[in-house]
């Protein structure tokens, strides 16, 4: 069994379900006259703002989603709060600004890339998208597995050139919301799910090559009102 699937590891999974617990726990509390929900589901933003923490903490992920994140859920907090009278529509100039800043800054420190090997770089993947599109692409000569979260985004996880010893099986976390998840890999490679739909759907699309024993993909994860699909 891959050593990576027993890893625990806080996700934007994660935390969405630990949201979605609370809310519906405070709501039943609520209709059964126990407490009043209103002043604990205000704070409903924080869970943007820790999946964009989370995300920044994470090395292997992008940092433009995860900020974008933090600072569309700390509007919608204040404005829940009642401590400020900011739209998010009010933010659109600057993310127009940070966005021209960030094409000065990786044009002014582009540097010619180093060629890393798939043991160094991609053995194991991390892609986070929100409300944006992300392309991974893995050529491990052990890859070892990968974890995806698109939010009102797309995740493609390119694991056609990876290579996964025969009868060994590796583990794909999927999470979308709003989103999808798209997994290409080889011929060679069988395909089972632990994937739960929730108003979404997954799509085994993959051929299988006649007589192989090639390894095994396991994907688990959620999709909410999104797709996740795996395709050679």
């Amino acid at each position: 069994m891959n050593s990576s699937e027993n890893t625990f590891r806080i996700t934007p999974r994660l935390i969405v379900g630990f949201g979605i617990l609370a809310l519906g726990l405070l709501w039943t509390l609520d209709n059964l006259d126990l407490i009043e929900s209103e002043p604990f589901t205000r704070w409903w933003p924080v869970i943007l703002i820790v999946i964009g923490l989370v995300q920044i903490a994470d090395r292997r992920s992008s940092k433009g989603g995860p900020v974008v994140l933090i600072v569309v859920g700390a509007v919608l907090l204040l404005n829940r709060l009642r401590l400020a009278d900011i739209s998010v529509g009010d933010l659109i100039p600057l993310g127009i600004a940070i966005l021209g800043a960030k094409l000065i800054w990786d044009a002014v420190t582009r540097r010619r890339p180093v060629p890393l090997t798939g043991d160094e770089a991609d053995a194991e993947i991390t892609a986070f998208a929100f409300m944006a599109g992300v392309k991974r692409q893995s050529i491990a000569r052990d890859f070892r597995g990968a974890s995806a979260s698109a939010i009102m985004g797309g995740v493609e996880l390119d694991l056609r050139n990876a290579q996964v010893a025969d009868g060994q099986e590796v583990v794909v976390d999927a999470f979308a919301m709003w989103g999808g998840v798209e997994i290409y890999i080889p011929h060679d490679w069988r395909v089972t799910t632990d994937v739960v739909p929730i108003m979404g759907a997954f799509v085994d699309k993959t051929t299988q090559t006649a007589g192989s024993t090639g390894p095994t993909l396991r994907v688990r994860g959620t999709a909410v009102m999104g797709g996740i699909e795996v395709k050679n």
